[in-house]
């Protein structure tokens, strides 16, 4: 019930700004002396460290046309600006550090003619390196050197800050000086290069192009003119037409089917009146028998082009179909006087009654030839239309195909003959300051005051770091410590009154002397520990900075390169 009662009446916190004050008052010296121990170490410490100093150069790269450029600000697309200058930076960072780059630069300083470093990378391959040569360990080390001390970063669109770190301000800036310059001397060499080898390509492509333009165009011409020589030929049919070709050519069938039906039934009476047929050897042989069949042939074919509408001599072709045939009859009935006088004079032989007969059968013989011959050239016009028809879509794709190369080259041709010409334009305008894609905003400048170690920085984070490791020290003290240091907190803690208590020893006590002697002791060991630990830090993280830095005496260097 006690305890219960006790519990209830047990007060509830409250923050105590008094005690809290009396505390920090009473273990003031967990703050003050870590905080004194940091500042000094700091400050004699930070003397042990290498001072270094930084000289930059601000570039613009012109990458973009200026109206890429203006259609990116009109667009304001800032997400792929800032994807183009990582991919720039990336690419700017890459050819500093490159071994290429790096090597041009220390020849062009003269570093690697050194002489320490020389003695100090010759040392270095007798104990370590045999198989390598001196002069690659000096460039080694310097390619190592230089590539921790160069570095790159965004100003803004374009604009890149190159910096070169070093202990020494006047070979920092010389350095980055010779940095910048000898980049941009690099990148218009092998803008000129590239642009060269453009040049020298497109010299070997406009020949090439020219001879396959040369040689298509010969190719469409020859083929045009066999196509219009094909077109030319005499052919008088046509898609308009071919129907009555046909027809034609039925009708021509049945006459010579006529013909030579009745040239049979001539012969069977000549060889059943004669015993045989008659031989007309004499008769067909005359000059006059000829021209009179080639007379009769000529205008059956004459009449074939009138029938066709086309290919006749424009007399003939306008001609009536009456006259046409009043020459072809004509020209029968003068075959037939001049057979019935031939077989009068060469067959005397041949019965008076008899030679009417033989005549006729002469004159159906010349006249089933001259059909024929008719018919042939109908045949062959038919197909020749016909041929030209089936090859005309393969002609037509020929003549596409050949029409398409001779563009093709030409534009080719046309290509690469501008492309010369812009080469030739742009290697010009590369030669001079007009062409010069990287532009330097900002030169470099002699640093005066080192960059790092920085101070201030340090003084305020070693205040930092005193306070807390003071403050942590006092807290550990403050819940490890179990003894009750008021009144109040006897009774809050065991819940009983306090009757009375014990008074304080005076100072000067045996029991108080000693004790504080021995938390005195602990507090020198401890701060002579700290300080001494802290100082050895500083020392051996300056002396490793000094034993990794190269004495780059360019002085000296440049007075050897006049020399």
């Amino acid at each position: 019930m006690r305890n219960i009662s006790e519990q209830q009446e047990q007060p509830s916190f409250r923050l105590n700004i008094g005690e809290y004050s009396r505390l920090l008052w009473r273990k003031k010296y967990f703050l003050i002396v870590p905080l004194v121990i940091a500042v000094a170490v700091t400050s004699v410490g930070t003397r042990f460290l290498v001072p270094e100093y930084e000289s930059s150069t601000v570039i613009r790269m012109e990458q973009e046309s200026s109206g890429t450029r203006e259609l990116a600000r009109f667009l304001d697309d800032g997400g792929r600006r800032r994807s183009a200058d990582a991919e720039a930076i990336a690419r700017l960072e890459a050819d500093l550090a490159g071994s290429a780059f790096l090597d041009e630069l220390i020849r062009h300083l003269g570093m690697d003619r050194d002489p320490a470093l020389i003695a100090a990378a010759d040392a270095e391959r007798r104990d370590l390196y045999p198989s390598l040569s001196t002069e690659e360990l000096v460039y080694r080390r310097l390619r190592n050197f230089l590539k921790r001390r160069i570095f790159v970063d965004r100003e803004g669109p374009w604009l890149f800050r190159v910096t070169y770190a070093d202990a020494n301000p006047e070979a920092c800036f010389v350095i980055a000086e010779a940095v910048t310059n000898l980049y941009i001397d690099q990148q218009r060499r092998h803008a000129l290069e590239d642009l060269r080898h453009v040049g020298d390509f497109s010299e070997e492509q406009v020949a090439v192009y020219k001879e396959r333009l040369e040689r298509s165009e010969r190719a469409l011409e020859s083929f045009q003119e066999r196509m219009a020589q094909y077109t030319l030929e005499a052919n008088p049919i046509n898609a308009g037409n071919v129907g009555t070709a046909e027809a034609l050519r039925r009708e021509l069938d049945l006459n010579i089917e006529h013909t030579e039906s009745a040239l049979g039934t001539i012969r069977s009476r000549l060889v059943a009146l004669l015993g045989r047929v008659p031989d007309g050897g004499a008769v067909t042989r005359s000059a006059e028998f000829r021209r009179l069949d080639g007379a009769l042939g000529s205008r059956l074919e004459t009449a074939l082009l009138a029938e066709l509408g086309g290919g006749a001599p424009a007399a003939q072709r306008n001609a009536p179909d009456g006259s046409v045939r009043d020459a072809i009859v004509e020209t029968e009935q003068q075959l037939q006087r001049y057979l019935t006088g031939a077989v009068l004079t060469e067959m005397p032989q041949v019965p008076a009654d008899y030679r009417p007969l033989v005549a006729e059968y002469f004159f159906q013989q010349v006249e089933l030839e001259a059909l024929q011959q008719k018919r042939d050239a109908l045949n062959a016009f038919i197909t020749a239309f016909r041929n030209r028809v089936a090859l005309e879509p393969q002609m037509n794709a020929e003549l596409e195909r050949l029409r398409q190369e001779v563009e093709q080259n030409r534009t080719l041709y046309n290509t690469f003959l501008s492309s010369r010409t812009s080469t030739q334009i742009s290697e010009a305008v590369e030669s001079t300051d007009l062409g010069a894609s990287i532009v330097v905003v900002e030169a470099a400048g002699k640093p005066l005051f080192p960059v790092r170690p920085n101070k201030a920085k340090i003084l305020v984070m070693a205040v930092v770091l005193g306070l807390m490791v003071g403050g942590s020290g006092l807290l550990i003290t403050e819940f490890t410590d179990t003894s009750f240091r008021s009144v109040d907190e006897v009774e809050r803690e065991l819940g009983m009154k306090v009757l009375g208590t014990v008074p304080r020893f005076e100072k000067g006590g045996k029991f108080t002397a000693e004790g504080s002697r021995r938390r005195a002791a602990a507090w020198i060991v401890v701060s002579v520990v700290v300080i001494a630990g802290s100082l050895i830090g500083f020392y051996l993280y300056g002396k490793s900075s000094r034993a990794q830095m190269i004495d780059l005496d360019l002085g000296r260097t440049t007075q050897a390169d006049r020399g």
